[in-house]
């Protein structure tokens, strides 16, 4: 995947955004026929989907296994479904920790290490696969726009430093539908980092949430030299200079960037140059050849929030 064009971001409308408006306006009228002849297939547990409008990098995938959480802790047996997205794979898998990025997708992968995790292009396939394997409620990472699919409860991932963009559709903005069309089939959104967003409607139940990243004292008392390929790398590299850590400099790669073993002599070669210890995320990590894996430190992050038991009540009402 590309990096996120900069003018997706900008507080004023750039030219290339007006250019690129009639091809949005064909995005717009492919989706609503997607919506017009969706036929929703019904799952036979309770289906949870978790998602954005924006492409890319606000946190869909830490409030997955956030949600996950809440629902084990209220007796559910939680498995997750996903697309798979980098991955070659066509049929259904149970993903484990050990398989390659390149078959099932990073952002699965590290979803299997918390909970059951299943990939497929056909999400109703694994919806038997998962209801088999013991599921009783299923959680969908990033399917708020899987018209095809019947949810019991949507749920939006709201992030205060993307907000929404320029508010355009896709190519113009960073969009795949417009703000009010999947706010308005949200029944809950999360507020990462924030308490206020000015389109969410006063009925709808907001639930703040912060994405905290824990680093292990072997790495924080070290000169940094993060890196990333991530939807939005800024935000990562923002929470380490709020740490108060030593760094270095960050280097960027495109989202779901798969590292070569050039990528990694280059950036050893810096970190050495500037007498600097290489970190990353959870996910990056999974993406790096697996002869530098001891090489680069891990960067731990997940949502927390003081008001769990106020979700699972709200859960539960849809459920």
């Amino acid at each position: 995947m590309l990096k996120a064009p900069k003018f997706w971001y900008q507080n004023k409308i750039s030219f290339l955004a007006i250019l690129l408006l009639p091809v949005s306006l064909l995005w717009i009228i492919g989706t609503s026929f997607k919506k017009k002849f969706a036929k929703p297939i019904r799952s036979k547990v309770p289906v949870i989907a978790v998602g954005s409008a924006i492409i890319g990098g606000s946190g869909k995938t830490p409030s997955v296994i956030y949600v996950c959480e809440i629902l084990e802790k209220i007796g559910y047996k939680p498995h997750i479904i996903s697309r798979g997205y980098g991955g070659s794979a066509n049929e259904v898998i149970k993903v484990s920790p050990d398989m390659s990025f390149s078959l099932v997708g990073d952002e699965a992968i590290m979803m299997s290490k918390y909970y059951p995790t299943w990939v497929s292009k056909n999400k109703y396939s694994a919806f038997s696969m998962a209801e088999k394997d013991g599921a009783n409620i299923l959680v969908l990472d990033d399917a708020l726009q899987s018209y095809n699919v019947f949810k019991n409860l949507n749920i939006y991932v709201y992030d205060s430093i993307q907000s929404f963009g320029n508010k355009l559709i896709i190519p113009s903005g960073p969009l795949r539908e417009s703000i009010n069309s999947v706010l308005n089939r949200s029944q809950i959104v999360f507020l990462v980092n924030t308490d206020n967003c000015p389109e969410i409607s006063q009925g709808q139940y907001q639930q703040s949430i912060n994405y905290e990243i824990s680093i292990k004292p072997e790495i924080s008392d070290k000169k940094l030299m993060p890196f990333a390929g991530l939807g939005f790398n800024k935000k990562f590299f923002d929470q380490l200079y709020n740490q108060g850590l030593n760094i270095a400099l960050t280097k960027e790669f495109p989202d779901h960037h798969h590292y070569s073993q050039d990528d990694m002599f280059n950036l050893l070669d810096e970190a050495n140059k500037n007498d600097s210890f290489l970190v990353t995320t959870e996910k990056d990590h999974l993406r790096i050849p697996k002869e530098f894996k001891s090489s680069v430190g891990i960067i731990y992050g997940k949502m927390v929030s003081n008001n769990q038991s106020d979700l699972a009540s709200e859960i539960e009402k849809y459920i």
